[in-house]
């Protein structure tokens, strides 16, 4: 899968990487991926239902085109590309992996590399036709936000635009700033142009791109910046931190926030996790400090499957008829669940239920389980 690639990050630097798009997507299509991409933040479940009436009310189409809509759609793919001296990969993945229409609605399952892959849940809010070929080609730039330049001919070879926009103010309206309107909210890109000489009115040769890193510059917060600069070297992901951090300051309070920080530093190695990964669970577990757990056990199982046989009785009592599966559960929560690994900390969170698992083979064990 794609998102085995991000693990690769020490060596993306020194790899030929890219992405193509197998088949162009019209308008409709990238309209609906948008709207995929808003159901999956709101639920964040890879299994979207959507009911017919709220579609056709956002999309003008009859409903006998729907299937056809939706079955084209799922035979367009994204294929990836990885080659280093180490290895070479590629691959494969759907923009929908399989679809069923029912007499009121229809549901949607996405790939799991929008789940695990920021780089790929990107692509999903893209607007412009044109932005997906650039993105694709340069985006070992965008997994490292390194400064990069594009020559003019370059780029229109890229984008296979080369007879056209022999204006650069036709290009610049056309292509340009549409692509930048994709790209800038995500990544905080921006752009500079390049011409020959210094006179105003020289052509315009190639095209600076650059990633603004809008913690650092725009957040007049001394405090917040005085966290960060603690832990800039241990954060993978920096603008999902940085609001980790600014919601915890809120809500909890700088010193509790920096206490937390701190302890994450000094740990998350040796658990075999990330930085960003223990942060989100810390502060979890800061955000339900205030709530009583209408389940609470802490006792010594035998074996993960005593565990998960105590958590599912458990469950029945105060959540009658649910079951595990992905119609309550997201996919992640059920893969690490059922293969539960020693002082391996789950969560989990919906509209309905906050979950804290923690198996351990030796001591005792614990379970939570809160109603909201």
């Amino acid at each position: 899968m794609f998102y085995d690639i991000e693990n690769f990050k020490k060596r993306i630097g020194n790899s030929t990487f890219y992405l193509d798009i197998y088949s162009s997507l019209n308008k409709n299509e990238r309209y609906f991926l948008n709207y995929l991409l808003k159901k999956y933040i709101e639920m964040e479940d890879l299994k979207i239902e959507i009911s017919k009436d709220e579609f056709f009310e956002n999309f003008k189409m009859d409903s006998g085109e729907l299937n056809s809509f939706l079955e084209k759609l799922s035979r367009k793919n994204i294929e990836y590309f990885f080659m280093d001296s180490i290895d070479d990969i590629r691959g494969s993945f759907n923009f929908i992996n399989s679809y069923m229409i029912t007499q009121k609605s229809f549901i949607v399952n996405m790939p799991k590399d929008i789940k695990y892959s920021k780089y790929i849940k990107i692509i999903y809010s893209f607007s412009n036709r044109i932005t997906y070929k650039f993105y694709g080609h340069f985006i070992k730039n965008f997994i490292l936000k390194k400064n990069f330049q594009v020559k003019i001919e370059e780029f229109k070879d890229i984008l296979k635009i080369d007879n056209r926009y022999e204006r650069f103010f036709d290009f610049e309206k056309n292509i340009l700033k549409p692509l930048i309107k994709d790209l800038e909210i995500p990544y905080k890109i921006e752009f500079d142009k390049v011409k020959v000489g210094t006179n105003l009115n020289n052509k315009v040769i190639a095209i600076d791109f650059k990633f603004r890193d809008p913690v650092w510059e725009d957040d007049d917060d001394m405090k917040l910046k005085s966290i960060l600069f603690m832990i800039k070297g241990d954060i993978e992901d920096i603008s999902e931190v940085y609001t980790i951090l600014k919601n915890g300051i809120k809500d909890h309070g700088y010193e509790t926030t920096y206490r937390t920080c701190f302890k994450v530093k000094q740990r998350y190695k040796s658990i075999n996790m990330s930085f960003d990964e223990v942060l989100k669970i810390s502060f979890k577990k800061l955000d339900l400090k205030d709530v009583e757990p209408i389940v609470i056990i802490k006792k010594h199982f035998a074996s993960p499957k005593e565990l998960r046989k105590m958590f599912m009785n458990e469950l029945e009592k105060v959540k009658p008829g649910v079951i595990l599966d992905t119609s309550f559960f997201c996919e992640k929560f059920l893969q690490d669940f059922i293969l539960l690994k020693e002082d391996k900390v789950l969560n989990f969170r919906n509209s309905e239920i906050s979950l804290f698992i923690n198996w351990k083979q030796n001591e005792e064990s614990t379970i939570k389980i809160f109603l909201l």
